[in-house]
């Protein structure tokens, strides 16, 4: 009897022994989101027509730029933003480029922006897979 029950407690002690906890971390980076406020004034005459304004993001790194994703969007009623549509929109004549550390937002109107503007960036974490 004795020699049955060491060979139980052996037999355990192998199964705990091989058993291995595993702590899976799922570390992810939330999206993120800058509003920008941009008066009238804040738009500049483009040499080859229209407007433009620069909007300053330290956010957008070049892994941002690189690997991930970002949404831009304009307010369809100023600073109430009880609506966006995204950018480029043709309708509505914005289009936008991307740089390290800012966002460039072209408008091709005969006058610039005649209320204040409210634009939404959406920056999309991604992991790139290739």
């Amino acid at each position: 009897m004795k020699k049955l029950t060491i060979l139980f407690l052996c037999i355990a002690s192998l199964g705990l022994a091989s058993c291995k906890k595993d702590t899976i971390i799922n570390q992810t980076t939330p999206n993120r989101t800058i509003i920008f406020d941009r008066t009238s004034a804040s738009w500049i005459p483009n040499a080859g027509g229209g407007f433009y304004v620069d909007l300053i993001a330290d956010e957008i790194d070049l892994v941002n730029l690189k690997d991930e994703g970002v949404l831009v969007y304009i307010a369809t009623d100023g600073v109430n933003a009880t609506g966006y549509y995204q950018l480029p929109n043709a309708v509505s004549n914005f289009d936008y480029e991307i740089y390290e550390g800012r966002i460039r937002i072209f408008y091709d109107g005969t006058t610039r922006p005649s209320t204040l503007t409210r634009i939404k960036v959406v920056l999309i974490a991604a992991e790139n897979v290739t």
